[in-house]
């Protein structure tokens, strides 16, 4: 397994082999350059996991160095540690201005290196995951949809050949409908994923920002949040679900309102859940909740449809 490469930019060769020595190259690669010039040429031949870069420099110092690395899209992405002797917070605030991910104060104690690096490191593979995980989700959300679409052209087909043949068809487009009904429990499986990716962002900003709060790494885990948050993944449409639903047990959200005209959609699509024959498992599972919060669920949907302790839900569902 490759090392995780740093590439070390300070005048100073004495602090370039202390913040090697303090790192340990058993555990990281390492590059050096002793002043800013010439960076981009450095990145093109080996473009390193992370940068520590000295602010003061003779040539080139460490802000016209972060500038020209944060305007190339090449290199604009690599996290940058900014290290200084100089107290002032107009350094500081220059230095995440322009793109740094954190900052550290010269003398540099080996824990605080090692901290602030192994945490940069971390987040960033964290941040890699998660946009993974997020394409994956989005590639199955269109392959679903794609499934969706190809059935229903495939449902208008059989629907204008019905009049042809009526018996012939009858059986396979019922057999259509409950793939739709399938394919619609499978996008809200999609759907409590997606939730669940956003919480492991959450997560992760919450850990870090307890850590340490000025670190620029919160600021990308934000912007992935909103991200997140404006793709347009929406909920699994209980219109579509009816309908389909309705093409198999045409009567059967009729019969149930007709007990209690106050069913909630969640109420009738839980309903239907069971008389789908799921077992309770894999309806936790689409609904997103855990085995007792289904168990007060069906508690007050008997209530509901003003059912008796004797009565099983299950048996009065698959009755109706």
């Amino acid at each position: 397994m490759d090392l995780p490469k740093i590439l070390i930019v300070d005048d100073r060769e004495f602090d370039r082999i202390l913040y090697k020595e303090y790192l340990d190259d058993t555990n990281f690669s390492f590059s050096e350059l002793d002043d800013g010039e010439g960076i981009i040429d450095q990145l093109k031949i080996e473009k390193p996991d992370l940068m520590l870069l000295d602010w003061q420099m003779p040539r080139q110092g460490g802000l016209e160095t972060l500038k020209m690395i944060k305007k190339n899209n090449s290199f604009k992405d690599i996290p940058i540690i900014i290290i200084t002797g100089l107290q002032d917070e107009k350094v500081l605030e220059e230095a995440f201005d322009y793109g740094s991910v954190d900052f550290l104060n010269k003398p540099v104690s080996k824990i605080e290196l090692v901290s602030r690096v192994m945490n940069v490191l971390k987040l960033i593979d964290a941040q890699k995951t998660l946009l993974s995980q997020k394409r994956e989700l989005l590639d199955l959300n269109q392959i679903i949809k794609n499934q969706k679409s190809e059935l229903e052209k495939s449902l208008a087909l059989k629907s204008q050949l019905l009049e042809s043949n009526a018996v012939e068809f009858d059986k396979e487009i019922n057999e259509k409908n409950r793939k739709v009904v399938s394919l619609e429990v499978d996008q809200s499986k999609f759907s409590n994923q997606f939730k669940e990716l956003k919480k492991q962002v959450l997560e992760a900003y919450s850990s870090l920002k307890a850590e340490n709060s000025e670190s620029q790494v919160l600021k990308k885990l934000r912007s992935l949040e909103r991200s997140i948050d404006s793709m347009n993944v929406s909920e699994n449409s209980w219109n579509d679900f009816k309908s389909a639903f309705e093409s198999i047990e045409s009567e059967f959200f009729t019969k149930l309102t007709q007990i209690n005209p106050k069913l909630t959609s969640l109420d009738l699509k839980h309903c239907a859940y069971i008389r789908m024959n799921l077992d309770n498992y894999e309806v936790s599972k689409i609904l997103n909740v855990e085995m007792k919060s289904l168990q007060m669920t069906r508690y007050r949907l008997k209530k509901k449809l003003n059912l008796t302790e004797a009565v099983q839900l299950r048996e009065f569902i698959l009755s109706v």
